[in-house]
């Protein structure tokens, strides 16, 4: 098993690799158009966006060799951080009046009752999964010994 903090290096240095891509991409979007400089909020959102992604895959993909509780905790920790940086890009950078920020905020509460919903049903499915497996391992079991 990994320890937390070889996990969390992990993850630094995928954030870290995350955010040099977006910084390439960028670098060359912008010496196509001919900009001369990369202001401050478009860093931001390069950030904002590696750590989204990161965060994602982490929550989504887990690659790494980890207890079964730590994974169920790490989901759920990175799947809200990715929302969040979601939710900061949107607050900070998007413009319109389908992003306006009284519109906003009701969004922000839909998201998070969907989640918390969806959330809760994961649970009680996986318990109730948990459950016939465990029966149908005793039946197995006891057909096994006879």
């Amino acid at each position: 098993m990994i320890k937390t903090g070889k996990y969390l290096s992990f993850f630094v240095k995928d954030l870290l690799t995350a955010c040099g891509f977006l910084m390439v991409l960028a670098a060359a979007v912008l010496a196509l158009n001919a900009k001369e400089t990369v202001n401050g909020s478009l860093l931001l959102q390069l950030f904002l966006g590696a750590s989204a992604f990161t965060c994602f895959r982490y929550a989504l993909v887990n690659t790494h060799e980890v207890e079964k509780r730590v994974q169920t905790i790490s989901f759920y920790v990175f799947f809200i951080l990715a929302d969040v940086f979601v939710i900061l890009w949107l607050w900070f950078f998007a413009d319109g009046p389908l992003m306006d920020k009284g519109v906003l905020v009701p969004f922000v509460i839909v998201i998070l009752v969907v989640k918390s919903m969806v959330y809760a049903m994961m649970h009680m499915d996986g318990k109730r999964e948990a459950k016939v497996l465990n029966q149908k391992l005793e039946e197995y079991k006891k057909s096994g010994e006879e």
